[in-house]
């Protein structure tokens, strides 16, 4: 049964690497936002080990407010996500709608993917649309790859691919996890290619660290380029970091709440400030 299910997602992974690489007639796409990929909370070694039950239901919220200003313009950029999956052994899939608003213009998204854990590795895809486009993809594709070097740590590759209405973009992302008891540590580095402009290239690093059974902190950055992309400008004209943090309650061991912080920059006249909050179940 598990080599039945590796061939059937081998085979969506190579779909989905064959659409990725469909060209798209265009001038220049339109934030990529690649540090929203690599700069996100890499999945504990607990999460990726086969669950407790037979089978597991988890859901999850998650809110951000943001502050933004753009040169004269300001305003505020909120999104919220809302996620349901199940694990079965050594499989956890999930499906998840995101809703956004960006100085008022509001983006809807829908996305399902999978966790496959084999010996000593895990996989993970994700595919999704994008619908009452303004600024969002209109098509994404995720493929992760993770294998241990030796004790805890991994190496990792991923790849993601947006589509948007005025163009493609691609981020190539290789990176090193270090696991150590309940807590990890990540860093990558991220190559983007937007059609048309060219490369740009950045690095981020994460890590979440347990406290005791009831905290855990989070704490991350990144730096390089193309971060955020608002302007459309050359990558050596957006240049920008990010710094994260923020801490998670386990208010029992299948409810836990958490809260963070974060502060992006990029290059001529871009800030973001935002704040974070979420809720995880698990049934």
């Amino acid at each position: 049964m598990k080599r039945v299910v590796f061939i059937i997602l081998s085979g969506i992974c190579l779909v989905v690497l064959a659409i990725s690489f469909v060209p798209f007639d265009s001038i220049q796409a339109s934030e990529p936002e690649a540090v929203s990929i690599i700069t996100k909370i890499t999945p504990s070694l607990k999460f990726i080990e086969e669950p407790e039950k037979d089978w597991e239901i988890f859901s999850s919220n998650y809110y951000e407010y943001s502050d933004v200003s753009q040169n004269s313009r300001a305003g505020s950029w909120w999104e919220n996500t809302n996620l349901l999956g199940f694990a079965r052994k050594n499989i956890k899939g999930y499906f998840s709608v995101t809703e956004l608003s960006r100085f008022g213009e509001r983006d809807n998204t829908a996305n399902f993917g999978a966790y496959l854990t084999m010996k000593n590795s895990y996989m993970h895809f994700e595919t999704g649309f994008g619908w009452d486009i303004d600024y969002i993809y209109r098509l994404q594709q995720v493929i992760e790859y993770a294998h241990k070097m030796y004790k805890g740590l991994y190496w990792q590759a991923g790849y993601n691919y947006r589509a948007y209405s005025t163009g493609d973009t691609q981020l190539i992302y290789p990176g090193l996890i270090y696991y150590f008891g309940n807590s990890y540590i990540g860093a990558n580095y991220g190559c983007s290619i937007i059609q048309h402009r060219g490369t740009g290239n950045m690095g981020s690093i994460k890590g979440n660290f347990t406290m005791n059974k009831y905290v855990d902190f989070w704490v991350g950055g990144a730096v390089g380029q193309w971060l955020y992309d608002i302007n459309g400008l050359p990558a050596s004209q957006e240049f920008g970091y990010l710094g994260l943090a923020g801490v998670t309650f386990h208010l029992n061991k299948n409810v836990a709440v958490k809260f963070g912080y974060s502060y992006g920059h990029e290059n001529p006249d871009f800030i973001k400030r935002g704040v974070t909050a979420g809720v995880d179940f698990k049934f």
